[in-house]
């Protein structure tokens, strides 16, 4: 329903929550795509809540009409709750602080959810990079827009069309409030949180609603030591938070120790026997799948870079094996960040 059809009837009030930890170089940027939305400046309001930054974050985000909360040494799904503690609205939308929205940004989530159904949470769409950022950044967004760097992940643009999920990526989705007065995020969650709150909302039988026009810019990771930092925390958090629910959350998440397992047997299989036969069977396996992912990149890129995806993956499903295999020994389930 848009506002024309609605009639005299006001927009539905939305709190806007960016949950922030020493981003002053990217936080205003966050914030002035968010002054700039279309829908009525009366009928949202931004709230910024930091985790004690140490830097120049709480000076910038002064410079802008949104209040500023802290909850020092506090994790993402801790800073979360508080903005959802602190805001009185119909919806709460989420955006990250290194990422930039579009005008169009609040009228097209909030439209989408009015006339959603009443089993849909909120609504979501993909995150690409910034058009300025690093050729490494955008080959990572390309990367993740395939089958295989993403798993099927909905934060892809490869999903075409408006469809049902059971997750969507939390710098940028909108809720129905009332959901979340009744499921919060876990606040001991550092990493992986939105993952573990959309896993409780789908066994709870809802979803999302994901929308690939609605897309926000996100800086991705710029360079080959980020990257694989970032993969290596996912691996890890998912494996706690898997283990404190005693399931799966996400289906493939197991695959990259299983292949990390798999390739060190028939390593030692083929050494045994002292000939290569597994080895090769797997590597060959490997070049399909990644010769695949890199034919997708290409054609989103046309980029020469697009030859560098087979490492990228490598160092992807690596590091997040290995994560996620310290994740599963680790002495405390509760998902922090690497120690």
């Amino acid at each position: 329903m848009t506002e024309a059809q609605a009639g005299d009837a006001p927009d539905p009030l939305v709190s806007v929550v960016v949950v922030t930890y020493n981003s002053a170089p990217t936080v205003g940027e966050t914030l002035s795509s968010l002054a700039a939305q279309t829908y009525p400046d009366d009928r949202y309001e931004i709230v910024v809540v930091d985790g004690g930054s140490s830097d120049d974050t709480e000076r910038v985000v002064a410079e802008y009409d949104a209040e500023f909360h802290v909850v020092d040494g506090g994790t993402i799904g801790a800073c979360r709750n508080h903005g959802i503690d602190v805001v009185d609205a119909e919806y709460v939308a989420f955006t990250d602080s290194d990422c930039a929205v579009p005008a169009t940004w609040l009228r097209s989530l909030v439209d989408r959810m009015v006339d959603a159904a009443d089993h849909i949470a909120g609504i979501g769409g993909p995150n690409r990079p910034f058009p300025d950022d690093p050729a490494f950044a955008k080959l990572v967004g390309s990367l993740q827009g395939t089958v295989f760097g993403s798993g099927g992940s909905p934060q892809s643009h490869a999903i075409d069309r408006v469809r049902e999920v059971r997750s969507v990526a939390c710098c940028n989705v909108i809720y129905d409030a009332a959901v979340l007065e009744k499921h919060r995020f876990d606040g001991d969650i550092n990493v992986g949180e939105d993952a573990e709150l959309h896993f409780r909302l789908s066994e709870a039988g809802l979803r999302f609603l994901f929308d690939p026009k609605i897309a926000v810019s996100h800086h991705l990771s710029s360079d080959i030591a980020s990257f694989t930092k970032k993969a290596r925390s996912y691996g890890y958090s998912m494996a706690r938070i898997q283990r404190r629910h005693g399931k799966l959350i996400r289906w493939y998440s197991p695959l990259p120790s299983a292949a990390l397992g798999g390739g060190a047997v028939a390593f030692l299989a083929d050494l045994t026997a002292q000939r290569a036969r597994y080895v090769p069977l797997l590597a060959l396996a490997y070049l399909l799948v990644s010769a695949y992912a890199t034919a997708q990149v290409y054609r989103d890129r046309r980029s020469p870079l697009a030859l560098f995806v087979p490492v990228l993956l490598a160092a992807q499903y690596g590091f997040y094996g290995i994560g996620f295999l310290e994740g599963l020994t680790a002495a405390d389930p509760v998902p922090q960040e690497l120690p």
